[in-house]
């Protein structure tokens, strides 16, 4: 099977992805403390970007499952993930703009969290990159990322019942915003070191 070079591209969809739902959480979280309890409305916009990134992500990753693009087991080790990213993406976005309770795609997310752990220690251990410490890094903070979305799923529903976020919900969001923020920077990070080499071999 020939190698479709999108992999660069679908590298920047989760890189964008991270920055979308940082300036999203963070824009609400700001509102929230000024007193603005619709949560639901403030996010809503922002859930439509993602909404399309995650559909973008899906199809991608569907056609990585179904055609096999990447050499060997690597495509197993991209698109297994991307796809459940795709899909916590549109379930998110969906929940938001019809009203739904976040923790259902937040359990998603977090056992899809795991599963993006598992990939990228075995992957590590099989010495299957150049760059073994990055593409550890991302599966990672990936991973880590989506198991805190759990919580912060739990916290957005939580919110218009309460009448101040708690130091606890903080820490979370917090660290919640530092594996986007990882994750985003080592995605670019690796799409960027990528796109030369493509560019240079294209399929």
């Amino acid at each position: 099977m020939v190698f479709i070079d999108d992999l660069a591209f679908e590298l920047f969809t989760l890189s964008l992805v991270g920055v979308v739902s940082i300036y999203l959480t963070g824009y609400a979280y700001l509102y929230y403390r000024k007193g603005l309890k619709d949560v639901e409305t403030i996010m809503r916009p922002g859930a439509f970007i993602l909404g399309i990134l995650g559909v973008i992500i899906m199809i991608m990753g569907i056609f990585g499952e179904m055609t096999w693009p990447l050499p060997g087991s690597y495509n197993i080790l991209f698109y297994d993930p991307y796809l459940l990213f795709g899909i916590i993406l549109v379930s998110v976005s969906s929940s938001i703009i019809l009203k739904q309770k976040l923790q259902f795609s937040g359990i998603l997310a977090l056992f899809s969290g795991l599963i993006a752990i598992y990939y990228g220690v075995n992957a590590y251990f099989d010495k299957m990159t150049s760059s073994p410490i990055a593409m550890l890094g991302l599966y990672l903070s990936l991973g880590l990322t989506g198991m805190f979305t759990f919580p912060a799923t739990l916290i957005y529903d939580l919110l218009p019942s309460r009448d101040n976020v708690s130091k606890f919900w903080t820490v979370i969001l917090v660290l919640f915003w530092v594996g986007l923020i990882v994750s985003s920077v080592l995605a670019a990070l690796t799409a960027i070191e990528a796109v030369p080499q493509h560019l240079l071999k294209p399929p």
